[in-house]
């Protein structure tokens, strides 16, 4: 047999692990309710008793602002509990407030039921202020003679409580089903990104293993070997940065230079790239993992696989403002154009920039004086 918790045990393990959080326990929700709603009131009657303290004085009412509001404190009591209950009742039942209709029908009733109590607690006030019994006829016969601008204020005392409820309850489910769009959104651009780079991913892996497949081929043991390691370099660069969303783009250009190591085994002096413009990254820029290489890569192949002579590819990093540039060009020859290869390098980079910067990032191709440009436009320090 299972023995119950103590009485007390969970509020008790609650306090301890605020305590250990180091930040103080939040209350129950009706408790925190209870002292909003009262320190609204409390305020209301502050500038009440602000009001009919004036005019009391220009009197000669003896009677200090103190008494006053603590008179106005009491009036109001009654609506100060309706108008909590009100918060509780709906805040269970979020289907209240549904449609325009339901809650003009919760108006209403709530006008109907609360009105005649309000009344009453404004005659009790009064039997207490004018020194009379508390009676029930005492308090009908007030509300009876009552002014009818009393009565005027009463209803609209009334709708500003249940204004205020309905408004801060509506408030509270937009920001939660905000909330939870946005966390859908962002569960789905992560999914549409792990698919990117579930593409991404064995699309370098083909393209490096017939770069290491070029190597052996002539029969070089010793440079086969050394390609192989620097493969292993590769992937595990791309492994382990598969699941982050940013990285310092002065990493991403150290992972091209390796890629191009591996590259130059298969290509010897004929490989041959201009970086310029790479002190700019040391104001710590960061970037989507694996952006550089797929373009460097798309060069390389519409370049040297298309004649025997030396490649002639540029990679050049730009400020403009608040914008980095990068553009990688190439030469276009007259020649056969390469294997066609997976045909996901550009299609996957124009995809991941949507998913990480959104309209805020562009990646634009032309044919600029005989050369293929690809130019990044990029956000300056967007991951912060």
């Amino acid at each position: 047999m299972t023995n119950a918790p103590a009485p007390g045990t969970n509020a008790a393990r609650a306090l301890l692990y605020c305590a250990a959080m180091n930040r103080p326990p939040s209350l129950p929700v009706w408790l925190r309710a209870l002292l909003v709603n009262f320190g609204l009131w409390t305020g209301l009657c502050a500038l009440a008793g602000m009001t009919t303290y004036s005019d009391a004085a220009h009197d000669g009412d003896p009677r200090g602002y103190v008494e006053m509001t603590l008179g106005w404190w009491y009036g109001y009591l009654a609506m100060m509990v309706q108008s909590w209950l009100l918060y509780l009742l709906y805040r269970g039942r979020p289907g209240w407030l549904a449609t325009p209709a339901r809650i003009a029908a919760g108006y209403a009733v709530y006008i109907a039921a609360c009105a005649p109590f309000a009344l009453l607690g404004l005659a009790l006030r009064r039997c207490f202020k004018f020194g009379m019994a508390p009676t029930l006829t005492n308090v009908l016969h007030y509300c009876a003679a009552m002014d009818k601008f009393e009565w005027f204020v009463v209803f609209v005392l009334l709708t500003l409580a249940f204004g205020t409820v309905v408004a801060s309850l509506l408030w509270r489910q937009r920001r939660r089903q905000d909330a939870e769009l946005a966390r859908a959104r962002l569960s789905l651009e992560r999914q549409r990104l792990a698919a990117l780079r579930g593409q991404l991913e064995p699309h370098f892996i083909f393209n490096t293993l017939s770069a290491i497949g070029a190597v052996v081929r002539t029969d070089d043991k010793p440079v086969a070997l050394d390609g192989l390691e620097r493969l292993g370099n590769l992937l595990h660069y791309a492994l382990s940065n598969s699941t982050r969303d940013w990285i310092h783009m002065t990493q991403e250009l150290a992972f091209v230079h390796h890629y191009l190591d591996l590259q130059r085994l298969r290509f010897g002096d004929r490989l041959r790239v201009r970086i310029d413009g790479v002190d700019l990254l040391d104001d710590g820029i960061e970037c989507p993992p694996m952006l550089l290489q797929p373009l460097v890569e798309n060069a390389l192949r519409h370049d040297l696989e298309c004649h025997d002579e030396a490649s002639d590819i540029a990679v050049t990093f730009v400020r403009e403002g608040t914008r980095l540039l990068v553009r990688v060009t190439n030469p276009v020859r007259a020649h056969a154009a390469p294997q066609a290869g997976l045909g996901i390098g550009l299609r996957g980079i124009r995809a991941r920039l949507q998913l990480a910067y959104g309209d805020a990032a562009t990646l634009v191709t032309a044919h600029v004086g005989g050369r293929f440009a690809a130019e990044l436009s990029l956000p300056w320090n967007a991951a912060q």
